[in-house]
């Protein structure tokens, strides 16, 4: 079943946005005042129209309280991503994700009533250092108050310390493995008697201590 967003703003991020939720079939709004930019990304769009984000008027006009959600992406114009979100959130708006670009941004969109801020630099950054710093970390998401699920690599030191799925479990609090990644091949909820083996990808659900804990072992 299709559903409805509407993206305030064509940049970068916002038609990445659209051209995700357009392969999706989802019925997606597009607006903004370069007109060019409107008439080029046209076909991903169900409705594109060129109008002022900032504008109170042209909010008021589309609606958006009917829309599942609403992605606010101005570039680097703060000032206008800060009326805009300010705008949205008046005009009931459902869900309102804004892209943050630093953390004074970030914590103004906050006040403003954003309820996803999207920091892309922070995010990447801090996807980077971790995967520099731990050399086996595949991936991760953060599901917050310190939880995550990650992905890694099995070495041949994390198999010497944890042979197997049990002796994981038996050394980690708080740690889970949800599933091992084995070639072609996805075993869910591994038994503890599962032996790990070279070139596994282990994705694990737990606190991040715990899991920096564990990364002394990579």
């Amino acid at each position: 079943m299709s559903r409805q967003f509407a993206i305030l703003g064509l940049g970068f991020f916002g038609i990445t946005v659209a051209q995700e939720l357009h392969r999706q079939h989802d019925e997606v709004l597009g607006v903004d005042l370069d007109e060019s930019r409107v008439d080029h990304y046209a076909d991903l769009f169900s409705h594109a129209i060129v109008g002022d984000i900032t504008d109170e008027q042209v909010i008021s006009q589309l609606s958006l309280s009917e829309y599942d959600a609403v992605v606010i992406d101005t570039d680097d114009n703060l000032e206008a991503s800060m009326i805009c979100t300010l705008l949205v959130r008046e005009h009931q708006a459902r869900q309102v994700w804004v892209k943050a670009h630093s953390d004074t941004h970030y914590r103004l969109l906050k006040r403003l009533g954003a309820d996803h801020v999207v920091y892309p630099e922070y995010d990447i950054g801090v996807r980077v250092g971790e995967s520099l710093h731990y050399h086996a970390l595949v991936d991760f998401i953060d599901l917050g108050n310190r939880q995550f699920v990650v992905e890694l690599q099995t070495t041949e030191q994390l198999e010497t310390s944890f042979p197997t799925v049990g002796d994981l479990n038996r050394n980690t609090k708080s740690l889970s493995v949800i599933a091992i990644k084995r070639g072609n091949e996805l075993i869910r909820t591994p038994g503890s008697d599962i032996a790990l083996k070279p070139r596994d990808s282990l994705v694990l659900l737990g606190e991040l201590e715990e899991l920096r804990s564990l990364g002394r072992h990579l």
